[in-house]
């Protein structure tokens, strides 16, 4: 057992220093986020269907839902369990569909940056809008 350990931390000594991933285009960044929401919302308010597949449509609308919601509820648990720092700070409770309506804004202002890292982005666009005294 130490012998393959040792093994293995040479390896890794071997291929030197793991480079940071950016995210999958189209998968995990802005552009797939703002399309998401972009169905979220156009759901919401009754606009025009642009996902043929109803089954497509329903994971983009859950994808933005879901996600928006769990850095919200992250970023609240790291502060409130851990004692983070506030990187925002909401006067009061936000629905699903509030972050969602502000984050799609956020992207649709920010065409240059749709290449970053989803939650990067909404943590930003949170920020921006529940700005910290």
């Amino acid at each position: 057992m130490v012998r393959s350990s040792r093994l293995a931390v040479l390896a890794m000594l071997a291929v030197g220093p793991a480079e940071a991933q950016g995210p999958t285009p189209n998968v995990n960044d802005g552009a797939a986020l703002l399309r998401e929401c972009g169905a979220a919302l156009r759901a919401a308010d009754g606009g025009p269907v642009l996902e043929e597949n109803p089954v497509e449509r329903g994971v983009h609308m859950g994808q933005c839902l879901g996600l928006v919601s769990a850095v919200w509820h992250t970023h609240k648990l790291m502060v409130d369990a851990f004692g983070s720092r506030q990187a925002f700070c909401p006067a009061g409770l936000v629905s699903a569909g509030q972050m969602a309506r502000l984050v799609h804004a956020y992207l649709a202002e920010r065409p240059d940056d749709l290449e970053r890292w989803d939650v990067e982005l909404i943590l930003e666009a949170f920020g921006e809008s529940y700005p910290c005294p």
